[in-house]
């Protein structure tokens, strides 16, 4: 009876640690599903590339040969040789502000088909979900808290936006009449809603 009392604790305990492994809903979660939860938390780009990482936090990950250029508050890192992404190729550009990583840009170079600009759309939304529309206003006014007078108003078009559980914004559009771009911004840099024209006095 003694030695049958350690076995049955065992199975007891045994018992509790596979339900609770598969929950309420008697099953076992996705690798996705939870890739997804831990993201939630805290958006994490390429290499394990975080908001807020310095320029050299960011160098050490990525290992490849970058130029910089900065200004009082700014710099920005492109990646001398295009980065893979998808099945495409691209510039790859960091932005800090005050030393810190805030935005993160793809930039791709277009042959004027819109067959590579879907595909990328489709697999954005394989990742984020469905996307909503984004105007070019807002987008311009997002890259102008970092990057002043980087894109003209009137060349973006065709603008979409997805959210992740931690406030990071991620857009997909075109900036000039033959490239386009996918853009992630860290949570702290707010998406402005504000009018599209000045109406004061119409």
């Amino acid at each position: 009876m003694k030695k049958a009392i350690p076995v049955l604790c065992f199975v007891i305990l045994s018992v509790c640690a596979v339900s609770g492994c598969f929950g309420e809903t008697g099953t076992v979660p996705s690798i996705r599903e939870t890739m997804q939860t831990e993201t939630a938390a805290a958006f994490s780009f390429r290499n394990g590339i975080r908001w807020d990482m310095t320029a050299e936090q960011v160098r050490a990950l990525e290992n490849v040969p970058m130029t910089e250029r900065s200004s009082e508050n700014w710099s920005v890192m492109v990646t001398e040789d295009k980065a893979r992404v998808s099945r495409f190729s691209a510039d790859l550009v960091f932005m800090f502000y005050q030393g810190q990583l805030k935005m993160i840009t793809y930039e791709f170079q277009s042959d004027g088909s819109a067959l590579d600009y879907q595909y990328l759309l489709g697999a954005l939304c394989s990742v984020y979900g469905e996307s909503g529309p984004a105007d070019g206003i807002i987008i311009k006014r997002m890259m102008d808290q970092i990057y002043p007078d980087r894109y003209r108003t009137e060349w973006i078009r065709e603008g979409k936006m997805w959210s992740t559980g931690d406030g990071t914004h991620i857009f997909l559009y075109y900036f000039s009449s033959n490239a386009y771009a996918i853009l992630y911004t860290c949570p702290a840099l707010t998406v402005q809603n504000s009018e599209a024209y000045d109406i004061n006095g119409l």
